[in-house]
């Protein structure tokens, strides 16, 4: 194994995982762009990006430490952009209380870490630095890239491939191989096993999205049209199954279905349709372009039975 920061391998990957890594920082830019741009930030959640901030963080204070610095630049730049995402959220968000909870979460991140480090320097033995810090940014990460397989059951259950994008999962697959192969040539566990649990997750992603999109030909989501534009419906219908912390407040008329305004910001399938606002008790012309939609896919059903 070649341990030379100078040598062919370790560049070659040093720079392909700094440039995969980027072009998935960069992929936010034009929803914050949009937000900025609309001063409106609906009910996108900001919070994955609080969490990558101190991840970035971590995984910077580790390389220094360690002497590292192949992934200096990228951590570094990671955390500038997602703090500059987080600053646009809070700029353009008029609710107070959601402006304070964002700061509050960063500044209690913040502090947790900082202490963290602080206590592993100045109180653990020298030698245990490295193996400390590993596993906690190892874990950070690790726990960074399965977070999306807790969206798998609503996803299933809703019959819809939800927030998962393909290019995306291909990018992280990407990046995974090139820092774990940068790992190895180092002869560094914690980079080599935590970025290859990358490639693990993107894998499982693209397989969860083919299965997907089986699962709704065999067995399409059902499309309830009754009372979609009432505002009595129950709780469990106005709650969004990818982020349930928000509610369905707009209606996509390419997919027929309700959408929530992460729904539209993020990465998914309702990005660029053709969106409204949830109306009260104004469906009927809804109700016969569902029907309509209805007709059309039970006649794609029986051309291919044939």
């Amino acid at each position: 194994m070649a341990s030379d920061p100078n040598s062919p391998e370790i560049l070659a990957t040093q720079i392909l995982g700094n440039i995969f890594i980027a072009c998935i920082v960069l992929s936010n830019v034009p929803y914050f762009y949009k937000i900025e741009k609309t001063r409106d930030v609906g009910q996108f959640n900001i919070y994955p990006f609080v969490f990558m901030i101190g991840q970035a963080m971590m995984w910077v204070v580790y390389s220094m430490i360690c002497d590292i610095e192949g992934i200096v630049p990228v951590n570094t730049f990671g955390m500038l952009f997602d703090l500059a995402f987080i600053l646009i959220f809070i700029s353009a968000c008029k609710d107070l209380t959601v402006k304070r909870k964002v700061m509050v979460s960063l500044m209690i991140e913040l502090i947790v870490l900082v202490s963290f480090v602080a206590i592993v320097v100045f109180q653990a033995p020298k030698d245990m630095h490295q193996k400390i810090l590993g596993w906690a940014t190892s874990i950070l990460l690790v726990a960074f890239f399965f977070s999306p397989v807790l969206n798998f059951y609503p996803m299933f259950k809703q019959r819809t491939t939800g927030s998962l994008s393909l290019p995306l999962s291909i990018t992280s697959i990407l990046a995974g191989v090139a820092f774990g192969l940068y790992g190895v040539f180092l002869e560094d566990n914690f980079i080599t096993v935590s970025n290859f649990s990358g490639c693990v997750s993107g894998i499982i992603q693209i397989g969860f999205y083919y299965l997907m999109k089986l699962v709704i030909r065999i067995s399409p989501p059902k499309i309830e049209s009754k009372n979609i534009y009432n505002d009595n419906i129950d709780k469990e219908n106005k709650i969004c199954y990818h982020h349930p912390s928000q509610e369905l407040l707009l209606f996509c008329e390419d997919c027929k279905e309700k959408a929530c305004y992460s729904c539209v910001v993020g990465k998914n399938n309702h990005r660029g349709h053709n969106l409204d606002l949830l109306k009260i008790n104004d469906n009927s012309e809804i109700e016969n372009n569902i029907k309509e939609k209805e007709k059309e896919r039970e006649k794609k059903r029986k051309r291919k039975r044939k």
